[in-house]
């Protein structure tokens, strides 16, 4: 069946590399030249979540090593790694692109370039994305372990943390808005902070998934009939996931660049004994107790992960 499923991958892959081809090559264009890069993101799109569904399903089949002779720690996988840098980088391209297409209006100026790269950058950027969807999506389907997710019936708990880990004012503002006894003792910080489960895992999902569904009605106009009305609010809708994907991504740095050693995990997938025992001690405790030996699953983060360090 893994023999099948690479064909299989394979041949999507081959055939959306003869869609373009065929569209690049072809000579002729409808309604306008500039729109050629249009035409061939939207017929792309299937075989791009088809190639990102593929790498997600091999993904989960892997089990590297969980520690280091030197005591490191794995934090997340090799793969998810790359990924989550994949996925940085069409966040990269496709907001600066789409920035410009839409302040040019606003500011009234044309760029020293043509316009149809812009159009070609964000085409890319957002292929990126929807790759590093695919393949998030089907990972985290066929994976045992979601320690991103907030387990059924600790919402509390979890909330309790939070408001721990935030400024003590929110943090007692949050407690009185949701009867938290501030008194008891502090949860201990599992693998993931309290903060990345309870608010930045699930802004990143809401905000993908708005971007990346209103991308796609937009696309869909160059093969299928879009109602104007739907286009309208699309449009409109992933404009504004675009502004609130830029602030989220000023959170994230702010987050990431103060807890640096989980910044840099995202690029080696390591973090240092001593850092997991200090700042996350409930993680530490299962390390401990043989919850991560050499073998054990890797850690899967958003695609935002999805999008800088930590988530």
């Amino acid at each position: 069946m893994k023999w099948l499923w690479a064909a299989l991958g394979v041949l999507a892959t081959l055939l959306g590399l003869a869609a373009i081809a065929t569209r690049a090559f072809a000579g002729a264009q409808p309604w306008d030249g500039e729109l050629s890069d249009n035409f061939i993101f939207a017929k792309t799109i299937p075989f791009t979540l088809a190639f990102g569904v593929l790498v997600g399903a091999f993904r989960s089949a892997a089990r590297p090593a969980g520690r280091k002779p030197d005591g490191s720690i794995r934090r997340f996988s090799p793969g998810t790694a790359i990924g989550h840098w994949i996925n940085a980088l069409g966040f990269f391209l496709a907001l600066i692109s789409g920035s410009w297409q839409y302040l040019r209006g606003i500011l009234e100026t044309d760029a020293p370039v043509p316009l149809y790269l812009f159009y070609r950058t964000h085409f890319i950027g957002a292929t990126l994305i929807l790759f590093s969807v695919g393949n998030f999506l089907t990972y985290w389907a066929m994976s045992p372990e979601h320690p991103l997710a907030v387990p059924r019936g600790q919402w509390l708990r979890h909330l309790r943390g939070l408001a721990h880990e935030l400024p003590r004012s929110l943090g007692m503002l949050l407690a009185d808005m949701v009867g938290l006894d501030m008194k008891r003792t502090a949860p201990a910080v599992e693998r993931f902070t309290y903060y990345e489960k309870t608010v930045s895992f699930p802004i990143w999902v809401f905000l993908i998934a708005l971007i990346t569904v209103t991308g796609l009605i937009k696309a869909m106009r160059y093969v299928y009939p879009v109602p104007g009305g739907v286009l309208y609010w699309a449009s409109g809708l992933h404009v504004a996931a675009m502004v609130l994907i830029a602030l989220k991504l000023l959170d994230h740095m702010r987050y990431v660049f103060a807890r640096w050693p989980l910044l840099v995990s995202m690029c080696t997938s390591w973090v240092g004994e001593r850092y997991v025992q200090l700042r996350h001690p409930g993680w530490y405790k299962e390390v401990l107790a043989g919850g991560q030996r050499s073998g054990a699953a890797p850690v899967e983060s958003a695609p935002a992960a999805i999008v800088g360090g930590s988530e």
